[in-house]
């Protein structure tokens, strides 16, 4: 019960109560407990400036009342109603407001860190520019409240009630909103870095250029939030919901979207380069001009995607469905695709005739030779042209291999020069089985390592001249022999010098190389008249 004494002190003004206040701080009497005053009704009072630390106004109605400036450090408000009221710029430090009514306070820069409002009522307060930090707001309503600017790093705001709020500019770095309401939210360059967002629900916010940096979004309903520009590094959005969210411009480098369901979702020139979408479903999202690089895309679901001139450097499709998906303009390479679903893939632009193929990473190649004219000119002088120079790269051999392609090059030709010594995990027989398919004709230093399981890869298969050399003072392997039955395996070329090998080309390599590759288009002219 209020102390009727104390309480008639401070009907008398401000200015009475600060005094008895300031009086009384010497009486160790005064202060055994807190002062008394709850239950007390003092509407649309004038307390500016007062001094009520600690004082206890548990169940007290001061609806409307002025507390600007006031000292409310270790109050007990619980209970209070302090609807209207304006606590601008008062210290509320450590108080406990359990359970108060404060809607359409205003408490603009007041200092509320380490304070108790669990279950408080704060529904359109003004708490723009507060400092809140570490204080406690379990399941408090802050409907439609204003945030904006407010410090709430480390706050508690679990289960409690955001909805319309505006949180623009704010700091709620570590804050728990775990399953928090923030449905239509405006959370604008919000700072928002390793909080606890798990569960929440924040369907339509505005979160554009909020910084997310490892904050923790875990199952969170996100339902067309507005991400644009957002910051979302190492974040962490497992089981999201984030159907038709604008994610455009957003960084999420190693986020992790494992199982998120991202339908229809806008990610257009996003950066998930090392982003993890394990089973994500994404079915109609927009990658266009997105960097995807690294991207972990595994048994995801992105049927009908659209990757317009998006970057996929390393980026794994492994056991993904990719199917129907827009790929015009990608940049594809060194893809994972084990088990990719690949059928219809879109590789002309939307105001073109649809072509589609069933393999992303010849796309690009079946797109330029649709559509540039030149492409296949290119393929035909690299076919006229090209010769491909194999063999030893140790000792003296790559020199005696760049002077080869330097004297060929003299002569208008393309040398190709590759290196089999130290070969890597991909099947580079496969790779010389390419460029021997491109070239007019091939060199080839019989001496060199690799080269028996090259010839013996390529020559039986490939009708064109194979030119072999070799140093006087070395010997060839000796089963090099067996290729004379074929026509196209042309007479040894021996030299005892750079000097003189150079001299022979003309007339021992070229000349030969160039009268069988005439053969052999006269032998296809009997047979395919034009």
């Amino acid at each position: 019960m209020a102390d009727s004494e104390k309480f008639a002190i401070l009907l008398k003004g401000v200015d009475a109560w600060n005094n008895w206040r300031a009086r009384s701080g010497d009486d160790p009497d005064e202060h055994e407990e807190k002062i008394d005053l709850t239950c007390i009704n003092i509407m649309r009072a004038n307390l500016e400036d007062a001094n009520l630390s600690s004082v206890n106004l548990n169940g007290s109605n001061l609806f409307g009342v002025n507390l600007a400036g006031a000292n409310l450090e270790g109050a007990d408000l619980s209970d209070a109603d302090l609807k209207e009221s304006n606590l601008s710029g008062a210290n509320i430090q450590e108080a406990d407001l359990n359970g108060s009514d404060l809607r359409r306070a205003t408490l603009r820069k007041a200092k509320i860190s380490n304070t108790i409002l669990n279950k408080s009522n704060l529904e359109k307060a003004n708490l723009s520019e507060a400092y809140m930090s570490e204080s406690c707001m379990m399941e408090v309503k802050l409907y439609g409240a204003n945030l904006s600017k407010a410090i709430l790093n480390d706050v508690i705001l679990s289960e409690s009630n955001l909805e319309g709020a505006n949180l623009s500019g704010s700091d709620l770095c570590r804050a728990n909103l775990r399953k928090a309401e923030l449905n239509n939210a405006e959370l604008i360059e919000t700072n928002l870095e390793r909080a606890d967002l798990s569960d929440a629900y924040l369907n339509n916010a505005n979160l554009n250029g909020a910084k997310l940096e490892k904050t923790d979004l875990s199952n969170a309903r996100l339902y067309r939030v507005n991400f644009r520009d957002a910051i979302l590094t190492s974040a962490c959005l497992n089981g999201a919901i984030l159907k038709e969210s604008d994610l455009s411009g957003a960084k999420l480098l190693n986020a992790s979207l494992i199982n998120a369901d991202l339908i229809g979702a806008n990610l257009r020139k996003a950066n998930l380069k090392g982003a993890k979408l394990f089973g994500a479903n994404l079915k109609g999202t927009d990658f266009s001009d997105t960097n995807l690089n690294g991207t972990q895309f595994v048994n995801a679901d992105l049927e009908d995607a659209n990757f317009k001139e998006a970057t996929l450097v390393e980026t794994n499709f492994e056991g993904a469905n990719i199917t129907g998906c827009k790929i015009y303009g990608i940049s594809a390479w060194d893809l994972k695709l084990k088990d990719a679903k690949q059928e219809g893939l879109i590789i002309t632009p939307l105001e073109r005739s649809t072509i589609t193929v069933d393999n992303i990473e010849v796309a690009q190649f079946v797109y330029l030779l649709l559509s540039h004219e030149k492409i296949r000119d290119v393929i035909n002088s690299v076919t006229k042209r090209g010769v491909l120079i194999l063999g030893r790269f140790e000792g003296n051999g790559l020199e005696i291999l760049q002077s080869i392609a330097s004297e060929l090059r003299s002569k208008k030709y393309l040398p190709i020069i590759f290196n089999f010594n130290k070969p890597d995990a991909r099947d580079y027989t496969e790779t010389i089985k390419i460029l021997v398919g491109l070239s007019r004709f091939v060199v080839v230093d019989i001496s060199g390592p690799s080269v028996p399981q090259e010839l013996y890869a390529t020559v039986p298969f490939f009708d064109i001249p194979f030119v072999p050399i070799i140093d006087e003072s070395r010997k060839p392997y000796s089963m090099y022999l067996d290729l004379y039955k074929y026509s196209w395996f042309l007479p040894i070329v021996k030299f005892s010098s750079k000097d003189q090998l150079i001299k022979r080309i003309p007339l021992e390599v070229i000349f030969p190389a160039e009268e069988k590759c005439k053969e052999r288009q006269r032998d296809l002219d009997r047979i395919f008249p034009s």
